[in-house]
């Protein structure tokens, strides 16, 4: 299985900052690869810890509320593209 790429992480991001897709939903795609990482074809390092970065900034702290804003998640992609 290869990993996610740096695309693909930064698609996942808009989508959440956009409104179109669920930080649930990006943290169960990204929980789905770090709980299979010995199964995939690292290809970029960087992609992966961008890919594991994202998975703490979907962290709930309380209903509708998450440790990271949408700022964050923006500084995040920036950092990594």
């Amino acid at each position: 299985m290869k990993q996610p790429t740096r695309y693909e992480i930064t698609e996942k991001i808009k989508g959440i900052v956009e409104g179109k897709i669920s930080r649930d939903s990006v943290d169960d795609w990204v929980n789905y690869y770090i709980s299979h990482d010995d199964e995939i074809e690292m290809i970029d390092i960087e992609a992966w810890h961008y890919l594991t970065e994202l998975g703490t900034m979907c962290v709930q702290i309380a209903p509708n509320e998450y440790l990271y804003t949408t700022d964050d998640l923006l500084k995040l992609v920036k950092e990594y593209t």
